[in-house]
C-alpha cells in the first residue's frame, strides 16, 4: 500500500500549479472600455458649436469630433488607419445622430430646482465596457454643468435620478420607449462593435513582425544567460530545501 504524500510535498505541488497557472494566463482577460462623451448646448452663440463628441478607449482619447457640422477635429495614429474602414464611417454617422436625438431630448428639457450658470448644457456619456470575463456593460450619465443629474443602465433598463432637478425629465424619458430602446442599442451593440474593431486593429498593430531570416550556414544566435525571477527562487527553495 502506497504512502500517503506528505503535507509538504502538497504544499510544494499546490504552488507549482499555482505558478503554472498564473504565468500561463488561462482563463483570464483583460477589461477595456468605449467612451462618448457628447457636449450639447440648447441655444449656442453665434460660431459656436452646438454638438461636440470626446472619444476615449481604455481612458486614452483618440477622437474629437463636431457632429454639429459632421468634422472630425482630431485623432489618433490609431484611428488614422481605421479613417478608410467603413466601420469608421458607420461610428461617426451614428455619433452625428445622437447629437441629433439628444438636441432634441434637450430642447423641450424642464428642470426642477436648477438654474444653469449659462445656455443650458447636456453632458452626456455613453459608454460600452467589456469586463474581464467578457461580459459587455453599457451605460448612459446625463449631466448639466458638470453635475450629474441622470443615469441609466443600459443592461436592464433602469433609470436612476442622481439630482432633484432630473425627476420630470426621468419620467418624460423612462415614458419614451422609443428613447429608451435607442440608448440601450447604441450602447450595447454599436459601442460593443466599435469597441471590438479598436481592440482588433490595436492587435494586429502591436503583433510582432517575422524575425529575420539567417542565411544558410549561420547559426542562430543563442542566448548567454538568464535572470531568474522572484518565483523562480521560490520553486527553487520548495523543491530543494528539506522541509518546510
Amino acid at each position: 500500500m502506497a504512502a500517503a504524500a506528505s503535507p509538504a510535498i502538497l504544499l510544494r505541488l499546490a504552488i507549482l500549479l499555482y505558478l503554472l497557472f498564473d504565468w500561463s494566463g488561462t482563463g483570464r482577460a483583460d477589461a477595456h472600455s468605449l467612451w462618448y462623451n457628447f457636449t450639447i448646448i440648447r441655444l449656442p452663440r453665434h460660431g459656436q458649436q452646438w454638438c461636440e463628441v470626446q472619444s476615449q478607449v481604455d481612458q486614452k482619447n483618440f477622437l474629437c469630433y463636431d457632429c454639429g457640422s459632421d468634422k472630425v477635429l482630431s485623432m489618433g495614429h490609431l484611428e488614422e488607419q481605421l479613417n478608410a474602414t467603413d466601420a469608421w464611417g458607420k461610428q461617426l454617422e451614428m455619433l452625428r445622430q445622437v447629437g441629433q436625438r439628444l438636441r432634441l431630448e434637450l430642447a423641450d428639457t424642464e428642470l426642477e430646482d436648477f438654474t444653469p450658470s449659462g445656455p443650458l448644457t447636456l453632458q452626456a456619456r455613453m459608454s460600452c465596457e467589456c469586463e474581464a470575463d467578457g461580459c459587455i456593460r453599457g451605460s448612459w450619465q446625463f449631466s448639466f454643468d458638470g453635475q450629474k443629474f441622470l443615469l441609466f443602465d443600459s443592461n436592464n433598463r433602469k433609470w436612476t435620478v442622481v439630482h432633484a432637478g432630473a425627476r420630470q425629465m426621468k419620467e418624460k424619458w423612462e415614458k419614451d420607449s422609443g428613447l429608451t430602446t435607442f440608448f440601450k442599442m447604441v450602447s450595447m451593440g454599436d459601442c460593443k462593435s466599435w469597441l471590438r474593431d479598436f481592440l482588433m486593429h490595436r492587435k494586429k498593430r502591436l503583433e510582432p513582425t517575422a524575425p529575420p531570416t539567417v542565411a544558410p550556414g549561420l547559426a542562430q544566435p543563442k542566448a548567454i544567460a538568464t535572470t531568474l525571477s522572484p518565483w523562480s527562487f521560490l520553486i527553487i527553495l520548495c523543491f530543494i530545501l528539506p522541509g518546510i
